[in-house]
């Protein structure tokens, strides 16, 4: 059984704050915001957060903040009571891959460019390419990371280690949630996420890329307060990826 009273820790993406999480954390919940700006790896980075985090927490992740969950939940499972992983992954990125994204990095010093001229497109779908108001939370939220933020999450991401062999060992109840259309963390990488997870349930929403939080932010409330309620009251809610939920948009 999980305390309704226990906090919920926001460890936002990349190039994101507070304000991906603004419409789906329950109202009678206290949250904190964790910052994932100033370290230039995962390690260096959970520690920080861990410094300043409450004794105990639920962890909720989107994207980035997903990979740091889990890197918490290795460093310090007597206190991460339960996690909500939000388009995220347990891979790491392979090495061949690291001299573009680091070439990426180094090249990108408009954040907000970096987001109209490439990001953008991947980030949600298809239906919301359009969508001024989406555009502008998601640049809004770029412009305002300090300096060299990009950068530095960018070696975070890197600096991850390939974590789906320790999932077995993170037993606490586990929230993987997702959009059904997320071409950055696709749905067979959620499915096996939570497959790998003892005490996993896998919610994917129609209709949203991997801002889900932003495109879908009521169904996506809604995900979160009844496995919530659910916890607070001891129900079971471990669900296999082979009858994993679809949450339908109304």
């Amino acid at each position: 059984m999980i305390d309704d009273h226990l906090p919920l820790l926001l460890l936002p993406g990349t190039l994101c704050d507070v304000r991906v999480f603004a419409s789906i954390v329950p109202s009678n919940r206290p949250a904190i915001a964790a910052d994932l700006t100033g370290a230039n790896d995962i390690a260096t980075l959970a520690d920080a957060v861990l410094a300043k985090a409450p004794e105990r927490f639920i962890a909720m992740g989107f994207s980035l903040g997903g990979i740091v969950a889990l890197e918490l939940a290795a460093r310090a499972p007597d206190r991460v009571a339960a996690m909500v992983l939000i388009g995220t992954t347990a891979r790491d990125v392979p090495a061949a891959g690291h001299a573009a994204r680091r070439a990426q990095a180094e090249s990108a010093t408009d954040p907000v460019a970096l987001i109209d001229e490439a990001l953008w497109p991947g980030y949600v779908h298809p239906d919301r390419i359009n969508d001024r108001a989406l555009h502008e939370i998601v640049r809004a939220m770029a412009r305002d990371c300090p300096p060299e933020t990009f950068r530095r999450q960018t070696e975070i991401a890197l600096s991850r280690i390939d974590s789906r062999s320790r999932l077995r060992g993170y037993t606490v109840p586990v929230l993987v949630l997702s959009g059904a259309d997320d071409i950055i963390a696709p749905p067979e990488t959620q499915a096996e996420l939570a497959a790998g997870l003892p005490n996993a349930q896998i919610e994917t929403i129609p209709g949203a890329g991997h801002f889900v939080p932003l495109e879908q932010p009521n169904v996506c409330a809604l995900a979160i307060t009844r496995w919530l309620a659910a916890l607070s009251q001891d129900v079971p809610s471990h669900l296999s990826s082979a009858n994993s939920g679809t949450l339908e948009v109304s």
